[in-house]
């Protein structure tokens, strides 16, 4: 879990990035901020740092970041480039280092101090980050996103919730139409239970935003995993966009629910038809590569079944071993099992076995890797 949450928070902090950036660059910069001299050799360095970082060249745009810098120490935005791709590269601390750069050349930008506490949150300096929050509101006290941002910061700490809810509260009795804070703040009920008070909130993220997705795909999570799944359709078709920056989305979830609900009516009416028992192994079986929790087992039960009431069934047999590979991916005592249940596979059908053999060498699940040092 703690993987899960550190994996949401690194996405939060990337979309602060991408909502506060806009307003800070050469041509738009905001009425506190004091512009500074402008040579055609910083311009065109700003220009190129910016284009690199558009296109994931952050080692490129770090470096171009740094010999603007050095050509104009006075110049704030230098500083914000590369506080933003620190941000990227997941360095928070050198981010937040960057941008208190930035803040000294603009103390009255109240932007800026977003920016530092977005790179504070990522290394879960909270406090730290609420300071940044508390001096932009110092700044504007009507400042709503300085609420916000302080909100983000806090949502995924548990014992910090209701300084959390109570930042998003006071977003919203500035800004009314805020509607991204009432999909927070019923991501916060549903972490405490409330559904109800959570749908409340989703469905009025929905009606406040122009565009009406606000809060659509979190309901219909919910809704999936409530089995209200007609209701979780409407939404999916009721949408104006399909981005979705949370994995597995939301259509997928949606559709195995469907694939799962028909398979059990079908099985249930038809316990001994091998297609049917074939349908509810693949619609138990399918999820996430990453997550763990037994449904591949489970599936094979239903395989099994199949191949009881017809031997030769190629897809019975090649989804045991789909199964079995994932399985043993985690769990390598279950190598020799593999090997079993590919030898039966071959026998029927050579081509299956060699597909499942390529599956066997590329597959690759669990949340596996080196954690991500955030204090660089």
């Amino acid at each position: 879990m703690n993987i899960v949450r550190n994996l949401i928070l690194a996405l939060s902090v990337l979309l602060c990035i991408n909502l506060a950036a806009p307003a800070i660059n050469a041509q738009n910069s905001p009425g506190n901020i004091q512009q500074q001299p402008q040579t055609l050799e910083l311009e065109t360095l700003l220009a190129t740092g910016e284009h690199m970082f558009g296109k994931k060249s952050y080692d490129e745009a770090l470096t171009i970041a740094l010999r603007a810098s050095a050509l104009n120490p006075e110049d704030y935005r230098p500083y914000v480039l590369a506080g933003r791709t620190y941000m990227r590269m997941m360095k928070m601390k050198s981010a937040s280092e960057a941008f208190a750069n930035a803040i000294r050349l603009q103390p009255k930008a109240k932007e800026l101090y977003l920016l530092k506490a977005s790179a504070d949150g990522g290394r879960h300096a909270l406090d730290e980050a609420v300071a940044a929050c508390r001096k932009a509101l110092e700044i504007d006290p009507n400042y709503a996103e300085a609420y916000a941002r302080m909100g983000s910061v806090l949502h995924w700490k548990k014992e910090r919730m209701s300084e959390a809810v109570a930042a998003y509260e006071a977003a919203l009795k500035i800004n009314p139409g805020y509607f991204s804070a009432y999909e927070s703040l019923g991501q916060l009920a549903l972490t405490a239970d409330d559904e109800k008070r959570a749908e409340e909130l989703f469905r009025k993220a929905m009606a406040t935003d122009p565009a009406h997705m606000s809060g659509r795909f979190a309901l219909g999570r919910m809704l999936v995993k409530r089995g209200r799944l007609p209701e979780a359709r409407e939404l999916w078709e009721g949408r104006t966009s399909d981005n979705e920056s949370i994995s597995p989305k939301f259509v997928d979830l949606l559709t195995r629910a469907e694939n799962l609900k028909h398979a059990t009516e079908a099985l249930a009416q038809r316990p001994n038809d091998p297609d049917a028992l074939l349908n509810m192994g693949l619609a138990v079986m399918a999820g996430e590569s990453w997550v763990f929790d037994g449904r591949q087992k489970r599936a094979i039960v239903y395989f099994k079944k199949v191949l009881e009431l017809r031997p030769k069934d190629k897809q019975a047999q090649y989804n045991i071993v789909k199964g079995w590979i994932e399985v043993a991916f985690m769990f390598r005592n279950e190598e020799k099992t593999v090997d079993d249940e590919l030898k039966k596979l071959k026998k029927l059908d050579e081509r299956l076995a060699k597909e499942m053999e390529h599956y066997r060498k590329t597959y690759i699940g669990g949340l596996r890797g080196t954690p991500v040092d955030v204090n660089q």
